[in-house]
């Protein structure tokens, strides 16, 4: 069983979709998502950080509810955002809850008209939602978890100033962050806009050596 404390149906999906066990960093941050508290985590590259929120978003929010977002969750660019909607999709066939991407390339008022249709779950750029947030009037009034994947892309592709001005924008609710590496711009966003936040650092563990 991948975690015991997991939905139901949530676990019938993780095993229909080959998760057998958590990676480490998902046993160790699932648990501390699932708290409330915001968080830090680091971890390296392809170690489960992405599918950590997806399983953690999924357990929280469970069901659709009202017509506004739940949880705001900031990537690189679109194929990021394209990418976590599809695992979203899978994880949570078995739920009734509403996931969209938005981003540039796409009528941002056919995009604006799909998430007031009804939306748990928004995932996008912050320079796209910064822009759709202004454009649109988005109701962040019911969040309860805003989420940046992988900061270090993040914040090397967007101007800070993007996601100071989103952070500012969003109500107060669980933060939580998750990087391959510590820089100052993360350790900055860290300091001012997150409260305590639990800490989890993952090393990459050491290749074996081969047999002489």
């Amino acid at each position: 069983m991948f975690l015991k404390k997991l939905d139901e149906q949530l676990l019938i999906a993780l095993e229909q979709e080959g998760f057998e066990k958590p990676t480490p960093i998902q046993k160790k941050t699932i648990g501390k998502m699932k708290s409330g508290r915001d968080g830090l985590f680091i971890a390296p590259e392809e170690s489960g950080k992405t599918s950590a929120i997806v399983i953690t978003v999924i357990q929280q929010l469970k069901e659709a509810f009202k017509d506004v977002p739940r949880a705001l969750i900031v990537v690189e660019d679109r194929a990021k955002a394209e990418a976590m909607k599809e695992q979203f999709d899978i994880l949570a066939e078995h739920t009734d809850l509403r996931v969209m991407a938005v981003y540039q390339g796409e009528n941002i008022l056919k995009q604006r008209d799909r998430v007031y249709a009804g939306c748990d779950v928004l995932i996008g750029p912050a320079k796209f939602l910064n822009e759709f947030y202004s454009n649109s009037g988005m109701n962040l009034n019911r969040l309860r978890m805003y989420i940046i994947d992988d900061a270090q892309a993040v914040f090397k592709h967007e101007i800070t100033s993007q996601i100071d001005r989103l952070t500012t924008n969003v109500p107060e609710c669980q933060r939580i962050v998750f990087t391959t590496e510590m820089n100052v711009r993360i350790k900055d966003y860290v300091e001012y806009y997150m409260i305590a936040p639990e800490i989890v650092k993952i090393k990459e563990e050491p290749e074996e050596e081969e047999n002489q």
